[in-house]
C-alpha cells in the first residue's frame, strides 16, 4: 500500500446500507467532514480506500 493510500473504516451504520449509490454519498459525506485531506478511490461496506491529497509536505490546498 503506498503511503498516499489508506484504508478507513465506516462507522458501524453505514454497513446497514443496502443501496450502494446511498452508501457512496453517504461515505464521501463522512470522508470530507472527518478527513478533509483524503479524498475517496474505492468504498465499499464498512471501508474506503482513499488517497491523500496535497502537496509533499502533506498540505491541502
Amino acid at each position: 500500500m503506498s503511503k498516499h493510500t489508506e484504508w478507513f473504516p465506516l462507522p458501524d451504520l453505514y454497513r446497514t446500507f443496502e443501496n450502494p449509490e446511498i452508501l457512496k454519498r453517504f461515505a464521501k459525506a463522512y470522508m470530507a467532514h472527518n478527513f478533509p485531506a483524503w479524498k475517496p478511490i474505492k468504498i465499499n461496506n464498512y471501508r474506503v480506500l482513499a488517497k491523500r491529497v496535497g502537496d509533499e509536505n502533506g498540505l491541502v490546498q
